[in-house]
């Protein structure tokens, strides 16, 4: 084999194997998952995006009382599709389920984060169906709120 097809071969073999490798799917780089406690059950969901918030309220009497009993903290979770169990438990469950949100990164370069929310009840929640999508979304409010063991008041 003469130079011209060894360097004809070599320069194939390594646009093939750049076409390859650029056509591989990409796993999801984070795993992040909710779990509650539904009476002597457990339920898990996958969570595509989490996003937390802090909302401290402003009506507060002169002894730091709340004039009206309000939620602290607030999640908004996004679902790839709806899980019926999941949402039993928050319907079923009036005054509040405990729970925890994980999120752990597969490639293992992050320390997992672990959110950890008491009697938590469903504040909202939308399904958005289409031919070749779906997404759900639930807000969620707690009473309590630990981020990787340090509570947040």
């Amino acid at each position: 084999m003469n130079k011209k097809n060894l360097s004809l071969v070599l320069l194939f073999f390594c646009f093939l194997t750049g076409m390859v490798q650029a056509q591989q799917s990409d796993d999801k780089r984070m795993k992040i998952e909710i779990t509650v406690k539904d009476g002597n059950k457990t339920v898990s969901a996958l969570i595509r995006t989490a996003t937390f918030s802090y909302s401290k309220p402003a009506n507060a009497d002169a002894d730091g009382k709340d004039k009206y009993p309000t939620k602290n903290f607030y999640f908004s979770l996004d679902f790839e599709k709806m899980n019926i169990p999941l949402l039993q438990a928050f319907t079923k469950n009036k005054n509040g389920i405990d729970g925890v949100i994980t999120m752990i990164d597969t490639y293992g370069k992050n320390p997992a984060r672990k959110l950890e929310f008491t009697k938590a009840t469903l504040e909202s929640f939308s399904d958005q169906l289409a031919a070749d999508y779906a997404s759900a979304y639930f807000t969620i409010g707690s009473d309590t709120l630990i981020i990787d063991g340090v509570n947040v008041q």
